[in-house]
């Protein structure tokens, strides 16, 4: 029997506006910069669809579900071995060129998989929220909200 379990990210800074961000990251295309890159394999992407190999766990299949401007952006994936999970993005805006944003995560699993992940899940999501403060290309996409 799969249970539904809700799991929480710390909370990011990036610079970058929530505008920004926003458009960011709603265009799919955009993960591939800040995913781990030495896990992934076999990446293909349009603007609403992604999906990608990661070592041990298999294909991943992402698609954009919902996005209220500025603020939220949810996800949902599957995956043959995790299942289904739900992901949401939620940015807050500090000042016209910073941003905070965290991730939520509904992960709906078997006990095996459950006791598999564990408690690492949240570890997961820190690493997104690390991996996207650390993107370099931040200079780049300032305005990109405005070349859409």
């Amino acid at each position: 029997m799969k249970q539904t379990r809700a799991y929480k990210s710390r909370t990011g800074e990036v610079p970058c506006g929530d505008k920004d961000l926003y458009a960011f990251l709603t265009d799919m295309r955009n993960f591939k910069e800040v995913l781990p890159s030495g896990m992934l394999s076999d990446w293909n992407a349009t603007a609403d669809k992604c999906s990608f190999r990661i070592d041990r766990a298999g294909r991943v299949n992402v698609s954009l579900k919902e996005a209220l401007p500025h603020t939220m952006i949810s996800y949902t994936a599957e995956n043959l071995f995790a299942g289904n999970l739900s992901l949401q993005v939620i940015i807050e805006s500090l000042t016209p060129h910073s941003s905070k944003l965290y991730v939520t995560c509904d992960l709906n699993m078997n006990p095996f998989v459950r006791m598999f992940i564990g408690e690492a899940a949240p570890q997961y999501l820190d690493k997104m929220i690390d991996m996207i403060e650390k993107y370099d290309g931040y200079d780049k996409i300032r305005g990109y909200s405005q070349s859409l």
